[in-house]
């Protein structure tokens, strides 16, 4: 059940894709399935977060994403699991912070207890992992930013978005939900 979700969600940005290009925006890629999975039994949203991936314009990105185009949307209250990674050279790390206001220059303003990589500023080596486990709430939107600085103001934030209507996790483009 889970992994059809998964591939329905996965076509139905297929058709996102379409319709973001043709509204003049970036050109989106759909996010990969495998990055994603829920466990409704648990109320469990596992993420993988991968700092500088390869296949990107800029390597100051999460999962290729840069600038807050991707947003992850998981139910309010879910068990959040994100498992990160950096396949970078240059270190980095993830913090949930704010999603409104200017983006600081470094991390140390995290918004969700526990939501945080280990050397938030120092950031972890290339092959460097660690795991946040953190309660989705409250309801809000926010950044998944790194905290090295400099990096977050170059653009290396996603964001994240706890809403108490979504009945499982998704991965949408931005620009669709504002």
């Amino acid at each position: 059940m889970i992994y059809r979700t998964l591939a329905v969600a996965g076509l139905v940005l297929a058709g996102v894709t379409e319709r973001v290009h043709s509204q003049g925006h970036s050109t989106f890629r759909p996010p990969d399935p495998a990055w994603l999975t829920w466990s409704p039994d648990s109320k469990t949203v596992t993420f993988q977060l991968i700092a500088g991936a390869p296949a990107a314009a800029s390597p100051f990105n999460f999962n290729g994403y840069t600038d807050g185009n991707m947003t992850l949307v998981v139910p309010e209250g879910a068990a959040v699991v994100m498992a990160f990674i950096n396949e970078d050279g240059v270190p980095h790390s993830a913090e949930v912070i704010p999603g409104t206001g200017p983006i600081p220059n470094m991390g140390g303003s995290t918004a969700i207890p526990r939501a945080y990589t280990i050397s938030l500023l120092e950031g972890l080596p290339q092959g460097g992992k660690d795991t946040m486990r953190f309660t989705a709430a409250p309801t809000a939107t926010y950044r998944i930013f790194c905290g090295v600085p400099g990096h977050g103001l170059s653009g290396m934030y996603i964001d994240m978005k706890v809403d108490p209507a979504a009945k499982e996790p998704s991965m949408v483009p931005t620009a669709l939900l504002k």
